[in-house]
């Protein structure tokens, strides 16, 4: 029963940090031909991400803490689906690390913007946040799809045919 709990538990934070992140995926070909003033005017000025940005970061290490617990519990068991666990949780991670490295720099040079002046290179800057959010979705996506297969697919008993 505490390892039936347990995964859906991490499924469902799996899913809630999912939702942030194929959200910005999705949006991904749109917002790259934005303009100056509605890529800037949206996420920089309007706000449209402050919530999604703390929050989405929160659930994806909440989720990713998950996922290792989770797991630990698997192996510990002796139940099915521990590599495919050990996958998610590094497609998370992956998917964390991408966030780190390519869309926080980025938002702390955002900050900059909010009352002073936008810089030239603007585009370049836009391009590397929805790139790097855009991998930390596609990450994530895999990493979902892992940990879905990790409850749903049992391994044949050793000798066993299908």
């Amino acid at each position: 029963m505490l390892l039936r709990s347990a995964r859906f538990v991490v499924v469902m934070l799996a899913a809630l940090s999912l939702s942030v992140a194929v959200g910005h995926l999705l949006q991904l070909p749109a917002r790259l031909a934005w303009d100056q003033y509605l890529w800037v005017g949206t996420t920089v000025q309007g706000g449209f991400f402050s919530l999604s940005g703390p929050l989405g970061v929160l659930l994806q290490v909440v989720a990713l803490i998950a996922l290792i617990l989770l797991a630990a519990l698997v192996r510990s068991d002796g139940a099915s689906g521990f590599a495919l666990t050990v996958v998610a949780a590094v497609f998370f991670a992956i998917g964390l690390v991408a966030w780190w490295i390519l869309v926080y720099p980025v938002n702390v040079e955002l900050t900059k913007w909010v009352n002073g002046p936008v810089p030239d290179d603007w585009a370049a800057w836009r391009k590397l946040w929805e790139w790097g959010e855009g991998a930390n979705g596609l990450a994530q996506l895999v990493g979902f799809a892992a940990l879905v297969l990790a409850v749903i697919v049992k391994e044949r008993p050793e000798g066993g045919s299908s």
